[in-house]
């Protein structure tokens, strides 16, 4: 009988150690994951940094966060499925970190929107953009038509990222038909001409792109053109904080 009596009594501890020990792993693998989800933010946040610097025409700046993308280290909890793609987005960091000019790290980092978006649209995650409200085209002050240029650029941004063909297609819709010309964006004289030329070539674009399909081409054309509005930026003194 008092075998029998130890035995019931053991069975309760045992039964709450099984729970405790559940409870942990299933604790261990929620902080995993939301580390996760954080790092990855964290990700976002690096790349957005990038593609502004490169909009305002700051190759140094484009540099530390480049760096990080390439070389830090992952998280517990990453997916496997997700390896091949952060795989690939470091190699793309690396490149941008190495760069000695705006028009590779551009290039570069279309590629690593598009491989995020791919991993993104592979895996199921769905990225939240909040799109303001598209500008109206009839006004044709310089205010009004950079707002409409800034809103295709970041259309087609969401359209590699998140990915969106949607989006994509917005963007390069308006990018097209955006009425920017020299003498309304002003600066000196002698860089008009260029200018002129670097417009005109964005709403070339424009109208590629919207008969481009997802993929590569998609991304290498965004590198094209982020590489017009560093060049743009540089000769007009305009841009993020210009």
């Amino acid at each position: 009988m008092t075998t029998h009596r130890n035995h019931v009594a053991v069975l309760p501890i045992a039964l709450a150690l099984v729970a405790a020990a559940c409870g942990s792993a299933d604790d261990r693998e929620t902080q995993q994951q939301e580390s996760f989800t954080e790092h990855m933010h964290g990700h976002l946040v690096h790349v957005r940094a990038i593609k502004a610097s490169v909009i305002g025409g700051d190759l140094d700046a484009t540099r530390e966060h480049a760096v990080w993308l390439s070389e830090h280290d992952e998280p517990p909890g990453m997916p496997e499925a997700w390896s091949p793609y952060v795989k690939e987005m470091r190699q793309y960091a690396a490149t941008a970190a190495a760069a000695r000019n705006l028009e590779t790290v551009a290039i570069a980092i279309s590629e690593i929107a598009r491989t995020c978006g791919e991993c993104h649209r592979a895996n199921g995650a769905n990225l939240q953009f909040d799109a303001d409200r598209r500008p109206p085209a009839d006004a044709q002050d310089l205010t009004t038509q950079m707002r409409r240029h800034l809103w295709a650029a970041d259309r087609m941004w969401e359209g590699l990222l998140r990915p969106s063909d949607e989006a994509w297609v917005s963007g390069t819709d308006i990018l097209a038909d955006v009425h920017l010309t020299a003498a309304l964006i002003g600066g000196e004289p002698a860089a008009r001409a260029r200018v002129g030329d670097l417009v005109q070539q964005a709403r070339a674009l424009g109208e590629q792109g919207g008969r481009t399909g997802p993929g590569p081409e998609r991304s290498v054309l965004y590198g094209k053109f982020l590489s017009l509005c560093a060049d743009c930026h540089t000769l007009t003194g305009g841009g993020p904080g210009g």
